[in-house]
């Protein structure tokens, strides 16, 4: 793909849009309790949206077999709207999707506990995945045999739910999403590195081949970190408007969370912008607005 085949994916885009009437679109918002402005929704849909969901459909015509869309992203960049998003429509067209967080995929508390003990407190902190877990998912995906059990993180708890309330698949998907904050997270090379972050580097580079089986991989980032703390800010306020304000957290409590990861970020997730593996950056400024689309795989800008 080059530029020009880019700008004839958004021309599709918008025949798609017209030919199916805003209003499809707006009963999967609505679905997923996500109000737009028309004009936002618009947006959305040309550039981020639609050219996705075309992408797949065109990668399935060609594969004849499961296709794995990935998503990476600083949180509350819509990673999990836009996974929710696409499954929805692609089940209104007849399309077995399953879609499911790197978050359900963290190890248990009692695991954490452990190496909290053994290498770092901060370890106690949802910072990384479940290796073992994450590779026996990917694999099954990957070579279907006949069913897949998927976890469910319960972050009330901040633990696994029972697996009686696990995903199960009991058939092969037409296509599976993924999505998580250090989906794609590339191993650095630096001295010097304190001991949970060498512990943290080495979990990263553990995983860093898994992702080559996903045939679409998407990152979402933010302007700055201060972007990223108005999204996670907003989350967290639709949260406890949802469910009462027992639930989320506030919004001093949202910046010391994504100052404790930032560090992490800037290492993992905002490289990946520049990473050739990616094939669509979407970057967002405060207002949620698309501001820049890249490929760094096929090496344009829009």
């Amino acid at each position: 793909m080059n530029h020009k085949d880019f700008s004839e994916l958004i021309l599709k885009s918008e025949n798609f849009i017209n030919e199916n009437k805003i209003i499809l679109f707006q009963n999967c918002l609505e679905k997923l309790n996500l109000i737009l402005e028309i004009e936002d929704l618009i947006e959305l849909l040309k550039f981020q949206f639609v050219p996705i969901y075309l992408q797949m459909l065109e990668i399935l015509k060609e594969k004849k077999d499961t296709v794995v869309l990935g998503i990476a992203g600083v949180n509350g960049s819509g990673k999990t709207t836009l996974a929710r998003f696409l499954s929805l429509l692609l089940q209104n067209q007849g399309y077995y999707t399953i879609n499911f967080s790197m978050d359900d995929l963290y190890p248990t508390k009692e695991e954490r506990l452990e190496l909290a003990k053994d290498i770092d407190p901060s370890l106690e902190s949802r910072l990384m995945y479940d290796n073992p877990l994450v590779k026996r998912i990917f694999e099954s995906l990957n070579h279907w045999e006949n069913s897949i059990s998927i976890p469910k993180f319960d972050k009330s708890i901040d633990d696994r739910f029972p697996e009686n309330k696990w995903q199960i698949v009991k058939k092969k998907p037409d296509f599976v999403i993924i999505e998580g904050v250090f989906t794609f997270a590339q191993p650095i090379s630096a001295e010097n590195l304190s001991k949970i972050d060498q512990y943290l580097n080495s979990q990263v580079n553990d995983l860093s081949d898994s992702y080559n089986f996903m045939d679409l991989k998407i990152v979402l980032l933010a302007e700055s970190v201060e972007n990223v703390i108005q999204f996670r800010q907003q989350q967290e306020k639709e949260l406890r408007k949802e469910k009462g304000n027992n639930f989320g957290m506030n919004p001093h409590e949202v910046k010391k969370f994504i100052l404790f990861f930032e560090t992490y970020l800037k290492l993992y997730t905002w490289p990946l912008e520049n990473n050739p593996i990616i094939d669509f950056v979407y970057i967002f400024n405060s207002n949620r607005k698309i501001t820049k689309i890249s490929s760094p795989k096929f090496n344009f800008t829009v």
